[in-house]
């Protein structure tokens, strides 16, 4: 008997579904809010997780965020059920790998067809790999062994656009962003790194001279591995390979999205999105408010828009309220209505 883990905070609904669930054989685990989700998950390891998508404190995107982090859940089917459909949301949730996103309405039969061929999925794949390919996060642990590493604080440079590619880097802790500088001389924040990530992949692989540079935001720690290892684990890996690959179209997709924003947004779609884009990529705990320490250069830089317009629209978003402002750190005080003026 399969275990499923069904997190939706409106208890009738719940109850329904788990009772509709154990009509067709399934055991069915309730949590009625995010945070005891994940306790439950961590607990009894369900076969598959169903989640509500939007739920007060932490979201079904941010309990897929953390469940997602723990190598005994990297496999684990995630579906989300949304009471309408938000472009954004569904590609967020998506590239931040749902196996699934089912839509209100939909029936018995939708729900309970998905979740079978999810988990007919998952042990076809978990069938095809080798023991030792099973857990991610155990191969990438074993080729981190003994690796060089350095230590870089905040603002130095770890790679110049126009470089040619000698390592594969691995960002042990810190933040990292990469900046293309336009012939004029102003920057453009084209992607942000956080522990955990690799980054450096995309010349390397394409074996071309890197089209941005890599600049520390936070003192971080970055495991060097040389170009011939990383090229070694690809051919004797098919699972790193294919994680690299989605990292890849993860990357054009966000890069695609985030240069149309700044082609066409107005101003404050353009400094929420870049907010928001932030909370996404380095808040974990969803149920406290996001703050983070930039300097308006560089956030202007991410956004893609002049520092004092930035310094502008900033005091806007303060006094409406949606955001507060203390020694440089900006907290956001209502993200959902940062993300109504970014993707609306």
């Amino acid at each position: 008997m399969y275990n499923i883990l069904l997190i939706m905070t409106r208890k009738v609904a719940a109850t329904a579904t788990r009772d509709m669930l154990a009509l067709h054989g399934y055991e069915v685990m309730m949590a009625y809010d995010g945070k005891t989700g994940i306790e439950t998950a961590r607990i009894y390891l369900p076969d598959l997780i169903l989640c509500e998508e939007a739920m007060a404190g932490t979201d079904g995107l941010a309990v897929m965020e953390i469940l997602r982090q723990d190598p005994r859940f990297q496999l684990t089917p995630f579906i989300l059920l949304a009471d309408k459909y938000r472009q954004h949301t569904f590609r967020t949730a998506m590239n931040q790998g749902a196996d699934d996103y089912l839509i209100k309405p939909y029936t018995s039969h939708d729900l309970v067809e998905t979740v079978r061929n999810r988990i007919r999925k998952k042990e076809a794949y978990a069938a095809l790999q080798p023991e030792a390919e099973r857990d991610f996060k155990t191969i990438v642990s074993r080729f981190l062994e003994d690796r060089n590493t350095i230590r870089a604080a905040a603002h130095e440079e770890i790679y110049h656009e126009g470089g040619m590619p000698r390592y594969l880097y691995y960002l042990l802790s810190g933040k990292v962003k990469t900046v293309k500088t336009h012939e004029d001389g102003k920057d453009l924040v084209i992607g942000l790194y956080n522990k955990g990530d690799f980054f450096g992949y995309i010349a390397l692989l394409e074996e071309e001279t890197y089209k941005a540079t890599a600049i520390v935001m936070e003192d971080a720690e970055i495991a060097l591995i040389p170009k011939a290892d990383a090229e070694e684990l690809f051919d004797r890996s098919p699972m790193m390979m294919q994680r690299f690959v989605r990292l890849l179209a993860r990357n054009v997709t966000e890069k695609e999205e985030r240069l149309l924003g700044i082609a066409y947004n107005t101003l404050r779609k353009k400094v929420a999105s870049a907010l928001i884009h932030l909370r996404n990529k380095y808040q974990v705990d969803r149920s406290t408010h996001y703050t983070i320490a930039i300097s308006r250069d560089e956030l202007a830089a991410l956004a893609g828009t002049a520092t004092e317009s930035l310094i502008r629209t900033l005091s806007e978003f303060r006094n409406e309220n949606l955001i507060t402002v203390k020694s440089g750190s900006i907290t956001l005080q209502n993200p959902g209505r940062l993300e109504e003026i970014a993707y609306h």
